[in-house]
């Protein structure tokens, strides 16, 4: 995750910590420049502090923070707080203006989404996939048409996998998972009516659960074996529609489905081609 990105979020952060987050939030070329005594002094907290954080973060001093922060910086303010996540578009706007709005929600969404997708959490997660005897995924409303592509892209390299539709279906999945099965979770908020007892269930049992959640803390992250995490700058309810949530779904699970593609990629571009030339052979498609 982009380190700035993990500041901004602050989870597990002290009260002293967020303060000096939000310092280098608010002024990370400064922070470049400063060293432990003023920066400490800027965010009114002591230098053990400044260390704490360095710690949080997964850096072993300020030194190494400042590497990280400065080769993350342009990747990080990619995501333009000038975007209304929630109310991209307007009331009597023109067509030209709703496109624009569109356009700019959804860079900032991708920008965001690449921000807060841990590539270490996507290699567990392509790991577990790829050593399960069964790949479930579960989603409800919007996210059902995302699940299903990613079964359909499975599908395609010779990988099967259950994405059910169906309510009682959903729940006898989950009723009959165990330990050589991994659920896939999309929940953005984990407020599904099905999420939070299908998760508890799950981990009960040991199945291993890759969630697809919001970047923020959500309910079913004590659940979860590994988090892949979606771009936190839509509200669950007050919004026009989840434009950016659909795409941060999307770019997710396609990004699981190219990383479990990438470890096997000739035999599964192979594999691919194959099923394709013979669906043409079956009369199926009309070929090139």
């Amino acid at each position: 995750m982009n380190v700035l990105a993990r500041m901004r979020l602050g989870e597990g952060f002290s009260s002293g910590e967020r303060a000096l987050a939000d310092v280098i939030l608010a002024s990370p070329d400064a922070f470049l420049s400063n060293g432990s005594k003023q920066l400490a002094a800027r965010a009114h907290v002591s230098k053990s502090t400044v260390y704490r954080l360095c710690e949080k973060l997964g850096r072993s001093g300020l030194s190494e923070l400042r590497v990280r922060v400065a080769s993350e910086l342009e990747a990080y303010r990619s995501e333009s707080p000038a975007v209304d996540a929630n109310f991209p578009v307007r009331a009597g706007q023109t067509s030209a203006e709703v496109i624009v709005g569109i356009e700019k929600d959804l860079a900032q969404t991708l920008a965001a989404t690449a921000n807060v997708l841990d590539p270490a959490g996507l290699d567990h997660a392509a790991e577990l996939v790829r050593s399960a005897s069964h790949v479930d995924i579960l989603a409800t409303a919007g996210n059902v048409a995302f699940a299903q592509n990613f079964r359909f892209q499975m599908a395609e390299i010779g990988r099967t996998v259950s994405a059910p539709v169906d309510e009682y279906e959903q729940r006898l999945l989950v009723a009959s998972a165990d330990e050589s099965h991994v659920v896939i979770l999309v929940s953005f908020g984990g407020r599904g009516f099905l999420s939070r007892p299908a998760a508890r269930q799950l981990a009960r049992r040991g199945v291993p659960l890759v969630l697809v959640a919001s970047a923020e803390a959500t309910p079913l992250d004590e659940f979860a074996t590994v988090k892949l995490a979606l771009s936190p700058h839509e509200d669950h309810a007050r919004k026009v529609s989840p434009f950016g949530t659909g795409v941060s779904v999307l770019f997710v699970l396609d990004a699981l489905f190219a990383r479990c593609f990438v470890e096997d990629y000739d035999a599964n571009l192979a594999r691919r081609f194959a099923y394709y030339e013979r669906i043409v052979d079956s009369g199926g498609c009309s070929g090139r």
